[in-house]
This record gives C-alpha cells, structure tokens and sequence, in this order.
C-alpha cells in the first residue's frame, strides 16, 4: 500500500522530517540557531547630565563655577567642560569626575568678553547650553 501526502500534510511532514535530521545532527546544528536578544530593561534611564553657572556675570579672568548632577551615569565618570566657538565646541583643559550622589564642580576663568556659551560633556551626554557674560 503506497500513501501519498498532498498540501499541508505534505509539507508538515517535509519539517518534520527536516527537524529530526536536525536533531540528528549533533550540537553543529543546534547552535548555527539565532540566539534571542534580551529585551532591555524597563528600569534602564536614559544618561542626563545638568549644569549651573556661578556667577553668570564675571570679570575677564575671574573664577566661573560649573556645578550640576548626573542621572544615569556612573560615579568616577569623566565630566568635561566645553565652550562654543565659532558654532563648534571646543572642550576646554579643566576637568573632573562624578562623584558621590552623581554630583560633579568644574571651574574655569573665562578671558574672552562677551557672551560665552558652556556645556559640560559626559561621553557622548553633553547638558544644555548656560550662558556667561564676561566683561
């Protein structure tokens, strides 16, 4: 007695029989399978740095403090402060690193008159733009 398989039978069977040489077929087989990536999780924050200017009014030469706190980014993290020229940003020497309670204090004594733009840059977060008028 010959039995033949048509349409979906035919083609359940074709996987079946595809799946057991699989099987089969050693662990060769069995890992050549895409690994799942894992979803990521719910609870993950995106990176945010701020920043705070003191005095935003300062004499040429004088002490500008930059203060501000972290979320999302590790304590020890290098925080770098940057200073717009041009339309571009050029990151200044003065530097620093998050402390405790994702905390961080750059100073700096700005000698160009005129209204500065700062920002400070953690990786690849950078915070808004605070502006200095020095005169």
């Amino acid at each position: 007695m010959i039995t033949t398989f048509r349409g979906r039978s035919a083609h359940a069977l074709s996987v079946c029989a595809l799946s057991a040489a699989l099987v089969a077929g050693g662990s060769a087989a069995v890992s050549a399978a895409p690994t799942p990536t894992p979803m990521p999780s719910m609870t993950h924050r995106m990176a945010s740095v701020t920043v705070k200017a003191n005095p935003t009014t300062v004499k040429s030469g004088h002490q500008v403090r930059f203060t501000g706190r972290t979320a999302g980014i590790p304590v020890g993290a290098s925080v770098r402060l940057q200073r717009e020229t041009n339309g571009k940003w050029t990151t200044l020497k003065t530097s620093t690193m998050v402390k405790k309670g994702s905390t961080y204090a750059l100073t700096t004594r700005p000698t160009t008159k005129g209204k500065q733009h700062y920002r400070v840059v953690v990786g690849k977060t950078h915070s808004a733009t605070v502006t200095v008028t020095v005169q």
